[in-house]
């Protein structure tokens, strides 16, 4: 044998689990992670850089799609006010008073308190600004004076010729720099008599700018600065000029200026604006950069931390393997054990496995097949004996039918001479009574366990409810329906309907003073023949019916007397499984229901 099929016979079968658990770790483990960790360690600054480019992107993404919603919103409320008639009609009246405007505001106006309230999250203020001095400035409006109209949105608001216009402008209490969107307002002459304005909320923007730690800025066509977190004329002034030339609305990559290399995002807002046919439309840009030198400084330290965590957690591991690997086998070992006892049958040896691994989880299978071999075990013992129990009372039955089955020539024969003798006399109905007590008879005595027709177990009922009805009258009304989708040549075991019929007219009918009705229905639901014997006679109370399930269930109302009524149950059951059976269900003084459930079965 070589050298080469040596070690592999040593290494597949010769190791024990302890020493093989840690020559799998230092071949399997300790190496390919030296390896692994020189090699990320070499790529970690280009991934570093790459996972701060799509985390910058991805920021920037969600800042933009903020800004986005709160500019529709914005949007929105300008053009509800612009056709508001309350806006219009307080924007255009002439007031004789400072009080009559007041007034006027605060009855009409409230529309603009309830969208500041309503969209606070998106929306800062609103403004108005009039070119009519009898109206005073307020909560709601501005003189639109000289001083307004120097400013750098009034002019684009202007040219838009009453569309909308988006731009930046300076917040009321704040002072700081707003995005805001602008409308103007004309006359029925064409002149412009007021402008409407409504700022977005800066405080999302502020905030998540300012906890970056990434430089970051927010620009208005990439020249004019709205808010930024961190000197940019100081620290990067080409960054205007660059934007400018980018003409992609988004962009994550690497540019050069002069000897530095700087990583450059940026994403630009476009707003949606009716009738902007401008090469370069109105928009803010959100971006963000930073020098590689930065980034790559700080790749360098993590670098030489994770090369200490290496060589700390390589002789950590070390120990660690070989403290686990000997717990590990031991209680693999232990689990051999119970597994052992479990195949030669010695249960009570078997002791519990404490924990949550994955030794623990097989013993709870171990545990779950010897408690199932125990109960396959018992439930073998208890069938054995069931069947045994079944065998017995079907033999004493079977002794007593032959008991009285002395000469069953001579009774037929003598049956027949009374039936011709009937026939000779004309008295038709004791002709037809004595012919189906033979028929029954002679079915009953030769009774066995081989299957017989639906068919056959029908017409029996059918003689024994007409010899009843001989009996009883009109006192005892009683019919058989057998559904037209219940096939009468499926197999059925003999003798499972007449003993049910027969308690029915000896407990049930025959007790009550006014008689009363039976009917046997034979239906088929799906694959299931179900046989209902129900008479409305005198019942059974709570305590007789349960006394009657348990002796049924028990097998032992056949010690009782009621010969056939619990062994067509257990019969059933035997036969076909537990799901099939009798039920029984009765009220007192209104009658009692017998429920039959048996497969449909055809041939032997």
């Amino acid at each position: 044998m070589g050298l080469k099929q040596k070690i592999k016979n040593k290494v597949k079968g010769g190791l024990r689990l302890h020493n093989r658990m840690i020559l799998i770790y230092i071949i399997g483990g300790m190496l390919p992670f030296i390896a692994a960790s020189l090699y990320t360690n070499a790529k970690n600054q280009s991934n570093m850089i790459k996972l701060n480019k799509n985390t910058q992107e991805s920021e920037i993404e969600i800042l933009k799609r903020q800004i986005s919603e709160s500019m529709t919103v914005a949007v929105d409320v300008l053009n509800q006010l612009y056709v508001s008639s309350a806006v219009n009609d307080v924007t255009r009246k002439t007031y004789d008073s400072i009080s009559d405007f007041e007034n006027e505001c605060n009855a009409r106006l409230g529309i603009i308190d309830r969208y500041l309230s309503y969209y606070k999250r998106d929306i800062s203020d609103i403004k108005i600004f009039v070119d009519n001095k009898p109206i005073s400035a307020n909560k709601y409006f501005f003189y639109l004076g000289d001083a307004v109209k120097t400013e750098n949105w009034y002019k684009p608001t202007i040219e838009r010729n009453g569309d909308v216009c988006w731009n930046y402008g300076v917040g009321r209490t704040t002072r700081q720099k707003h995005i805001q969107v602008t409308r103007a307002m004309k006359d029925k002459y064409g002149k412009i008599i007021a402008v409407l304005c409504v700022q977005l909320q800066n405080d999302f923007i502020i905030d998540t700018i300012s906890d970056r730690s990434m430089h970051t800025v927010l620009l208005y066509n990439d020249s004019e600065i709205i808010y930024t977190n961190y000197a940019m004329d100081d620290d990067t002034p080409f960054l205007a000029e660059r934007l400018k030339k980018k003409k992609q609305h988004e962009y994550a990559g690497q540019i050069t200026v002069g000897v530095e290399d700087y990583l450059l995002v940026y994403n630009k807002i476009y707003p949606r604006i009716k009738g902007y046919e401008y090469e370069d439309p109105p928009h803010f840009t959100i971006t963000t950069i930073e020098r590689f030198q930065d980034l790559t400084s700080s790749i360098n330290i993590n670098s030489l931390k994770s090369y200490t965590a290496v060589i700390v957690g390589l002789f950590a591991s070390v120990i660690l393997i070989l403290v686990f690997s000997k717990m590990y086998s031991n209680r693999m070992e232990l689990l051999r054990k119970q597994m052992h006892y479990v195949a030669i049958g010695e249960y009570d040896k078997v002791t519990p496995i404490e924990g949550t691994d994955e030794i623990a989880e097989l013993y709870k299978e171990v545990e779950k097949m010897r408690d199932d071999n125990r109960e396959l075990m018992q439930k073998i013992v208890e069938e054995q004996v069931q069947k045994e129990k079944i065998h017995t009372k079907q033999r004493e039955v079977e002794f007593k039918m032959l008991a009285s089955q002395i000469n069953p020539h001579f009774l037929y024969n003598t049956l027949e001479t009374i039936r011709m003798k009937a026939k000779i006399n004309k008295e038709p109905e004791i002709e037809e009574l004595v012919k189906m007590l033979a028929k029954i008879m002679r079915r009953n005595i030769q009774v066995s366990d081989k299957k017989v027709t639906l068919k056959s177990e029908v017409q029996l009922i059918e003689y024994y409810l007409k010899i009843q009805n001989y009996r009883f009258g009109d006192r005892i009304h009683s019919q058989v329906i057998v559904d037209d989708d219940v096939e009468q040549d499926a197999k059925v075991l003999p003798l499972i309907i007449q003993p049910f019929v027969e308690n029915a007219f000896v407990h049930g009918l025959e007790s009550s003073e006014d008689g009363g009705n039976l009917t046997v229905h034979v239906s088929r639901d799906m694959g299931v023949i179900v046989v209902t014997i129900e008479d409305d006679g005198v019942g059974m109370d709570y305590y007789q019916l349960g006394k009657l399930r348990y002796a049924i269930n028990s097998g032992e109302a056949a010690e009782k007397g009621h010969i056939g009524v619990s062994n067509v149950n257990q019969r059933l059951k035997l036969q076909y499984g537990e799901q099939f059976g009798v039920t029984v269900d009765s009220t007192l003084g209104k009658g009692t229901k017998i429920t039959i459930m048996m497969p449909f079965v055809f041939g032997e």
